[in-house]
């Protein structure tokens, strides 16, 4: 891992900063996590709260829980709407969209989850021709 992993929003209004190797890398396939992602699968990893540290912006992050679920929220920066790192409701974990990491974390994703929930149209991204 390098020795400080950093991320942020599109507009650079929020920064942060991961001290710390994250305990785990996922692709989840939930059907939340592909609206929220606004994709296939979110990819994030997961850090202890205190491995988090905003360094910009913080007053800028808005979280949300969906109220008809046990424990799926989100975080975004105000401004321009980026998902951002957020903590679990149960307050163990932080939840880093991998999408907004400005540095490279030093791992990729160990395994995926919530499978049975995988949308039909997405493939393994290896079998589709590259462009430039």
């Amino acid at each position: 891992m390098a020795t400080t992993i950093t991320g942020s929003c599109l507009c650079g209004g929020v920064e942060y900063e991961i001290t710390a190797p994250p305990l785990d890398f996922v692709l989840c396939h939930c059907s939340r996590c592909r609206k929220a992602s606004g994709s296939s699968f979110a990819a994030n990893l997961i850090v202890r709260p205190g491995d988090l540290h905003w360094r910009t912006g913080a007053k800028q992050v808005q979280r949300w829980d969906l109220p008809t679920a046990r424990s799926f929220a989100t975080a975004t920066c105000a401004t321009c709407h980026t998902p951002l790192p957020h903590r679990t409701r149960d307050g163990t974990r932080m939840i880093v969209p991998a999408g907004t990491l400005d540095t490279d974390p030093g791992l990729t994703p160990r395994h995926q989850i919530f499978t049975t929930s995988k949308a039909r149209w997405c493939i393994d991204v290896e079998d589709i021709p590259a462009t430039s």
